[in-house]
Order: C-alpha cells, then structure tokens, then sequence
C-alpha cells in the first residue's frame, strides 16, 4: 500500500515546556556521559530522568516519566523519530522542512506524514547531530553541508539562516547495499537484452552517460554496470558525497571538498579528473556533472582514451547532449556549435535515460541511444531501445539494430548480439506478476 497522509503516525508525542525542559537536560547528560560511548540501556535513561527531576524540584508522575523516556528511547534509534520511515523500503526521499513537517516521496511523489520532532529545539538538535555522524557541519558562514551517514544514506542540510522556517533537511536512501545488473532486471528497471548491451558497451571500454531526473535510479544504474568493469582494470571514482562503492581489486576513491569559511580548500571535480589522468587509471567514474569546469574535464579525460562513466541531470538523450553543449560553451567562449557536439561524442558513446514511469510508477529505462557522428554540423543520434507501454504492459521497442559497435559487442568480453531479438522486449513472468502484486496492495 503506499503512502498516503496519516499512513505514518507521530509516533512521538509532543511534551509540556515542563517536561520539555527536563529531556532537554537528561539528553544532555546522557550525550556527555560515559554511556553515550554505547548505546543507553533502560536502567540508565531511568535513573538520568529521576536525577534531573530531583535536581530541578520537579515530582514527576509514572505517565510523565513514560513520556520523557519515550523520547529517549526513540532518540537511541538511528534516526529517532526518522526511523520508521528510514525503514520503509517503499520510501527514497525523506524531506523535513520544520519540527512538525516531514514528508517523503515514493516513486517521486510527495506525501505528507504525521512525524513530527517534539519541538524545533529538539529538531536543529537532531540535524546537527546527524550532521556530526556524517562529519561535517553547518553554520551561518557555511549553510549548506552535504554527507553519508554509513555507505547507504545521503543527507543534505540548509541552515536555517537561509531558510524561512528551516533548517531544511533531505536524506536520500539507497535501498541497495551493493548492486548488480540482475538485481536491476529482478527490479523491472529493464529486461534482460537492454541491460546486457549497456553492460556490454561498459565491457568493451565505451563511454557512458546515465541521465534522468532527481530520484529517478541513475546512481543506482551506474553502481551496478560500474560493477562489470574487468578487473584488471584500475578505476577512479571522483564524487562529492561518496555513494559509489564498487567490489573491484583496483578501485580508487576522490571525493571533492567545498571551500571552508576561510573561502580556501576547495577541491573542484575539475581538479579531481585532472588528477586522475596522473593516477595510471583505466577508466574514471564521475559521479554527477553539475557545471562547465566539470563537464569539459570529463569530456577532455574521456576523449583522450580514458573510459568514462557518469551522471547527468535531463529528462532525455535529446536534452543530455544540449545540456553538455551549453556546459561546454560556457567553458569555452564562442566555439562553434559543431565542435562542441564533435567533443561531445568523442567523449561520449551511449546515453541511457532512466525515469519513473507514470503509468506503473515504477523506475524504468526509457532509452537508450548511441551518439555520433557529426553530419551537416549535427551531432547525430541513434536510437537503440526505447520504452513504450503495450496493451497496458511495459515493453521496449528494438529499434536500432545497426549499432556502432556491433561488430565489437559481438565478440569478446562482452558476448552480446543482437540476433535472436525480437522487436518487442518485455519482462519476464515472475517480474509481471510482482509488478502486479504490489500494484494491488496499493
């Protein structure tokens, strides 16, 4: 069933300024204490509670105490009152705009929920200590701070200098500890054929871009066909909040850093794939280009022999390639448009475009297309797959057989052909019937 409002409850309640005053002191000796270094048991959160009631002069009732060592409790968990939704493996987003608003989104949509922070005191709290775990800060010199907290959750806090009610808090979930392509083809991002080519073109050291929207599975995608790079092969992976961990022999890991209040320090994705081309790797994987400095770095990298693999923010292959265009102009003042689309296929070989689709509600490629060559000063593009909904079932179109790199994709290591397809590809049984399952609980 999916979220609606009131499907999460406020499972906190909300405490008199009385009682508020006494969790506040018994959260702050509990956190400088000696058991902070572990987890509190009962016993501890009891007796913490009796000695601030008495230093206070406060008599506290049994339905009083329950109530504070609620919050206690609930603080113990990882993400305190956040955890229910932390565990929901339905939810992506989780977005906290205020003590009393957080909503999440499942399948991009945005539902409102019922948690609730007990007061704005205990929520500014909450983030700054999440924000420690993640090993980094805010403040009105610095507003924005972006970090994991473990290998699997990403967050990102606005100080509420910037905000008019704020802070503002989003965490972005990966549901995937580690990734592989099957998994992606038991998740109906795609059947089996698609995949393979994709896995295929990454095999035969082509460079690759995964496009889509926020929330739309591009990090996912690339993690799991970043996992079928040889392993004879050194890789390079430059992001700015780790997220892209791969099982290889010969992986390295640059993350680059923000200037500090200082206004010095800052580490650009620039200056990080410049570096890698001094690393003796084989192959850079770049976790999202958001500006020209780095899309023409990554595009230099790529087009000197490197292979690559990337992100980027677009809603098609069509809108992927102009945006590249326009990073690059902005790098490089009145270049020709050709010869931005000309760098921009001898960097890049294949897109694939992956969304939500808004008849199933569920991620899908919608396609996949193969650039270049430059004709008549257009930079051209081959449709290879394409998404379509038949008869109400998802299906993908094979709509271009006379790939570049046939010849290649054919032989060793990759072993993908396009023979034997058909026009129409479509998931398997068990998929169908899992889609259709949850479609009914909804």
């Amino acid at each position: 069933m999916s979220a609606r409002a009131g499907d999460y409850g406020s499972n906190v309640p909300s405490l008199p300024p009385v009682l508020a005053h006494v969790l506040s002191e018994a959260r702050r000796i509990l956190a400088r204490g000696p058991e902070a270094e572990a987890a509190p048991k009962l016993a501890d959160h009891m007796q913490t509670i009796a000695d601030v009631a008495a230093r206070l002069g406060i008599e506290l009732t049994h339905f009083e105490r329950d109530e504070i060592l609620t919050h206690l409790e609930t603080d113990s968990r990882q993400f305190g009152v956040l955890q229910p939704l932390i565990d929901d493996p339905k939810v992506s987003d989780i977005i906290v705009s205020g003590f009393s608003k957080v909503s999440v989104q499942q399948s991009r949509k945005s539902l409102r929920t019922q948690v609730r922070f007990p007061d704005q005191r205990s929520y500014e709290a909450f983030v700054e200590k999440l924000l420690g775990r993640a090993g980094t800060s805010y403040s009105t010199k610095q507003p924005i701070a972006d970090g994991m907290v473990g290998a699997l959750v990403r967050i990102h806090a606005v100080h509420r200098s910037l905000c008019e009610d704020g802070p503002y808090l989003t965490i972005r979930i990966n549901r995937f500890t580690s990734v592989v392509v099957d998994d992606l083809v038991r998740a109906g991002l795609a059947p089996k054929p698609v995949l393979d080519y994709l896995v295929g073109i990454v095999g035969i050291g082509r460079s690759l871009m995964v496009v889509g929207e926020v929330g739309t599975g591009k990090t996912t995608l690339a993690r799991a066909l970043a996992s079928s790079i040889p392993h004879d092969e050194s890789v390079l992976v430059i992001e700015d909040t780790p997220e892209i961990r791969l099982d290889h022999p010969h992986v390295r890991y640059v993350s680059t850093r923000e200037e500090n209040i200082e206004g010095s320090g800052r580490v650009s994705p620039a200056q990080c794939i410049r570096a890698g081309m001094r690393m003796a790797m084989n192959r850079i994987i770049f976790g999202e280009i958001r500006d020209a400095e780095a899309a023409e770095a990554f595009v230099d990298v790529c087009a000197s022999g490197h292979s690559g693999l990337s992100t980027l923010h677009a809603r098609s292959a069509l809108d992927a390639v102009t945006r590249l265009e326009l990073f690059l102009a902005r790098a490089q003042k009145n270049a020709d448009r050709a010869i931005l689309g000309a760098q921009v296929c001898t960097a890049v070989q294949v897109v694939a475009v992956v969304d939500v689709c808004k008849t199933t509600g569920v991620r899908r490629i919608m396609e996949v297309r193969e650039l270049g060559p430059i004709a008549d000063g257009v930079l051209r593009q081959r449709e290879i797959f394409a998404y379509k909904i038949t008869q109400g079932q998802p299906a993908w179109v094979v709509s271009g057989r006379v790939s570049s790199f046939r010849e290649r994709l054919e032989q060793e290591p990759a072993r993908f052909s396009f023979a034997g397809l058909g026009d129409l590809l479509t998931l398997s049984d068990d998929v169908v019937y899992r889609e259709a399952a949850t479609s009914m609980r909804r």
